[in-house]
């Protein structure tokens, strides 16, 4: 049998190892995106998304997964469908403003660029006699920048924070050289590695991501299977390889307005997926949570579009 020539043979291990480099799909959602120089919704829906998988190099390829899943589009198709305006916003987990992957065809913002956010959101709409209501969603290492925020923001009422399986493994590593490269003055610089230390809450030490703030009014807490299971709709793997153990706790070692709900046939990524059994409870819990809202307004279910001044006569 003849060889092959060393030409192709290089030519093949080349589309081999390109094969194997990570291109990820990022894309917007179907919802409109938050926009604070515009008209006021009902509902900001915020999501935060964890770490990239492997092969890659966090927190430099950390993307906004929940946005190009669908994910933050079923969540915000909770409210729209019941006459609800809706904004969503997604983030990577990533404590700079903006950050850049060669892997990624645009820059993906980060937590620096949800404080900022937020901090708008807090000094215009939430000081109006109606504002938004305001619901997290965040996954893995997003829970734990969700849990940040929302202690960050004491006077911001939430209204509901969903968190998928929150994680800390490797939070120091992945992120440690990224907070040292941000500017001394940058918020809550200090307590971005901080972010997974523990507290004492009842005679116990709690990792800080497992706290829900004062303000957050309703916790939806999701956590991936233990056992090997078939997998569900969402896919996924039939052995899991990463799973959330602890239990989310107010300050007072209540678990007063949380809920939480074990995914048994779902994995750590599989449960983000819109057609998962985890986001069927949440989405569920949600519907039930807007039952006691009063009715929308008609103004307030309609987006003003915007008229270009060229085109007034």
């Amino acid at each position: 049998m003849r060889a092959l020539p060393r030409s192709l043979l290089l030519a093949g291990l080349l589309v081999w190892l390109t094969a194997c480099v990570p291109h990820w799909l990022v894309q917007g959602t179907r919802t409109p995106a938050l926009d604070l120089d515009g008209p006021m919704p009902d509902v900001v829906v915020i999501g935060i998304s964890g770490r990239c998988s492997q092969p890659c190099l966090a927190p430099r390829d950390n993307r906004d997964y929940l946005s190009s899943r669908g994910t933050l589009d079923s969540v915000a198709d909770v409210f729209s469908s019941a006459g609800f305006a809706v904004e969503v916003a997604g983030y990577a987990s990533h404590p700079a403003a903006s950050h850049t992957s060669p892997y990624l065809p645009r820059p993906q913002p980060g937590f620096e660029a949800l404080l900022a956010d937020f901090t708008r959101l807090h000094d215009t709409w939430l000081k109006q006699p109606q504002p938004p209501r305001i619901i997290v969603v965040a996954h893995s290492h997003g829970v734990t920048w969700a849990h940040l925020l929302t202690r960050t923001f004491p006077d911001v009422p939430i209204t509901a924070q969903v968190d998928l399986d929150g994680m800390c493994v490797a939070w120091r590593p992945d992120y440690s050289a990224a907070v040292r490269a941000l500017p001394p003055t940058a918020p809550q610089r200090t307590q971005m590695l901080d972010a997974c230390d523990p507290i004492q809450i009842g005679g116990r030490k709690v990792p800080l991501k497992d706290v829900v703030w004062p303000n957050v009014a309703v916790n939806y807490e999701v956590q991936s299977k233990r056992l090997p299971a078939r997998t569900s709709a969402s896919g996924g793997l039939p052995v899991n390889y990463l799973f959330e153990l602890s239990r989310n706790t107010r300050l007072d070692g209540t678990t007063s307005g949380i809920e939480r709900f074990v995914s048994v046939r779902e994995d750590h990524s599989s449960i983000t997926y819109p057609n998962s059994d985890a986001m069927a409870w949440v989405t569920t819990h949600l519907r039930e949570l807007i039952q006691s809202w009063p009715a929308p307004t008609v103004e307030s279910t309609v987006h003003p579009v915007p008229v270009d001044p060229s085109e007034v006569r």
